[in-house]
């Protein structure tokens, strides 16, 4: 009987002496976290999904948006390059209470300008595609912006 006690005890202090994994849980990331930590470059710009503008590698692009490069910092300040190859001076950016938006104020990117809120359709560690009003030129397109990380 006294076998039977102390292997009932050895037991029950071997078991509540060990330790639960969910200290090893990764912590997932806020959408800000996800935008922030990278250079992004484009890899697509469309207009409504269905004049696609520029393409990352395609040859018969409208516009040729490859030097195009966006950091957009922690801080909430935006630097890069722009499609010439030109330093991006100035704007900011911030993710919205729920995370389901980015908003950009006066991102100017030569001609292009980002300024408005965008809806967030994707992100993770690889992709940042937005969907929103992008002024070029002087003319507001509703645009789908994906891009990619560097």
């Amino acid at each position: 009987m006294k076998k039977i006690v102390f292997f009932i005890l050895t037991f029950v202090v071997v078991l509540s002496s060990c330790k639960s994994n969910d200290d090893n849980v990764t912590p997932t990331k806020t959408n800000k976290e996800y935008i922030s930590a990278k250079t992004w470059i484009l890899d697509e710009l469309s207009s409504g999904g269905v004049i696609t503008i520029y393409k990352k590698g395609a040859t018969t692009n409208l516009y040729d948006f490859s030097k195009l490069e966006l950091v957009l910092k922690s801080d909430g300040s935006v630097t890069g390059t722009d499609y010439l190859g030109q330093a991006i001076k100035g704007g900011t950016w911030a993710v919205n209470s729920d995370q389901t938006k980015v908003i950009f104020t006066n991102v100017n990117i030569q001609s292009l300008i980002l300024s408005g809120e965008f809806t967030l359709n994707k992100i993770n560690d690889t992709n940042f595609d937005v969907r929103g009003n992008v002024s070029y030129e002087g003319q507001n397109i509703d645009a789908i912006v994906k891009l990619i990380a560097k």
